[in-house]
């Protein structure tokens, strides 16, 4: 036998295997790139979620939060008031997202209707937590706060 007929007769035995490897290692490949497509959608929509809500809220803040804290004998929200204010971030969120971006967010998250009421319910209430820890006043990153005397 010469060499060409050796390397022939190796093709034709190990050829189907090699194939098989290949076309394994190409569905690999897609599954790989379909994961990352995905992800990447839904991290942009969380971002972009984010950021509509955020100017929801902050939008709400300004409007309707600082008239009612000013009109109130002790500067606090009512638990109404605060449902209003919440309720008014929750439509201005929807508003600025639109039909397509209500459709968009229940795709991707796979909502439907009252789900993605409360996703965006839930996405609020996380945006004022966000901008009250914010507005508190914290120690300098010179002090460790209040001296304590050390006793012996």
């Amino acid at each position: 036998m010469n060499m060409n007929t050796t390397a022939w007769n190796v093709f034709e035995l190990f050829g189907p295997v090699l194939l098989a490897g290949l076309s394994w290692l190409s569905v690999k490949a897609a599954q790989l790139i379909s994961v990352k497509v995905k992800n990447e959608q839904l991290k942009a929509m969380l971002l972009r979620l984010d950021d509509v809500v955020l100017a929801a809220v902050r939008e709400a803040q300004q409007v309707l939060v600082d008239k009612l804290k000013a009109a109130s004998a002790d500067g606090a929200l009512t638990p109404d008031q605060g449902t209003q204010a919440k309720q008014a971030a929750i439509d201005s969120a929807k508003s600025q997202l639109g039909a397509t971006g209500l459709a968009e967010v229940g795709k991707t998250f796979g909502l439907e209707g009252a789900a993605v009421d409360k996703l965006l319910s839930t996405r609020v209430e996380a945006a004022v937590h966000h901008l009250k820890a914010q507005s508190r006043p914290t120690l300098s990153s010179g002090t460790a706060g209040d001296a304590v005397p050390f006793v012996a």
